[in-house]
């Protein structure tokens, strides 16, 4: 369990946030007593902080033109109109979001930085751009190309990257579940081409649309385009992190990710 807070935007950002800390104290306590998960294919909800790691870590890094152009499989399979997933998931990548951590104006190429809506409808239709992929690709210059500082040569990268809200509640999504898990919070993980491993922090069973007893020791294990297209139902409650970086090539610059809950058909659960 840990808990992080904060932004860019300030120390006001720290002020008054003690029931924050309480509250996860209170988790904290309460995971001692919890069970471990059992191992299984679930329907599951994922929090927004869980969904948002997946939308960046396991989508995002392919949407960025440098990490694909020269591994004709995965330029194949992220084809622009290529469709990825189920109608309902929309993702953008927006740098201009203010107060948020993947804020800038320009890029570090001098572009204007620019919302870049990445998949709509469940279909792709943009992906992120340095000046000379965009000209590999013959695509259209967006201003995604940044450097941790001036140790760096400036890189692709996602400023603030994640799903767009839905029109369902959160209580609507849990009776959507019926049955199923509601896992909450990531706990680190990692990516291997396509497939993913992420930690849960704690999650609860769901039976007929209502929380029951806590859960501990989950893992996710999934390949992103089976989950891409096991996505069912998006809530309307989009949170973007607080926290978090990105360390590709440099050291850990800067990004925000987010989503609202999202309802996934079937996700493998390692556990006991």
């Amino acid at each position: 369990m840990r808990v992080g807070f904060g932004g860019s935007d300030g120390f006001g950002t720290l002020r008054s946030r003690h029931d924050l800390v309480e509250d996860r104290t209170r988790i904290a306590v309460d995971l001692l007593k919890a069970e471990p998960v059992k191992a299984g294919t679930y329907r599951v909800i994922l929090d927004q902080h869980l969904a948002g790691v997946f939308t960046h870590e396991a989508f995002g890094h392919f949407s960025e033109a440098d990490l694909i152009e020269d591994s004709p499989t995965m330029r194949e399979k992220m084809q622009i109109g290529a469709k990825l997933g189920t109608d309902v998931v929309n993702i953008l990548d927006d740098p201009t979001v203010p107060h948020q951590l993947g804020h800038y104006k320009y890029d570090d190429e001098g572009v204007l930085a620019k919302p870049t809506q990445l998949m709509k409808d469940g279909v792709l239709v943009g992906r992120l751009h340095s000046r000379r992929t965009a000209a590999a690709f013959d695509e259209p210059v967006n201003g995604h190309c940044v450097a941790e500082d001036y140790r760096y040569a400036p890189i692709i990268r996602m400023g603030t990257i994640f799903i767009e809200s839905d029109s369902k509640s959160f209580d609507e999504l849990m009776a959507e579940l019926g049955d199923g898990l509601y896992l909450i919070n990531p706990m680190g993980g990692q990516t291997t081409g396509e497939n993913f491993t992420f930690g849960a922090q704690y999650g609860y069973t769901v039976k007929g649309g209502k929380k029951q007893q806590m859960l501990r020791d989950i893992n996710i294990t999934g390949n992103l385009y089976h989950t891409l297209e096991s996505i069912v139902d998006i809530g309307n409650d989009l949170k973007l992190g607080e926290v978090g970086g990105c360390g590709k090539g440099q050291l850990n610059l800067r990004s925000c990710y987010g989503a609202p809950h999202i309802l996934v058909e079937d996700l493998v659960i390692g556990g006991k």
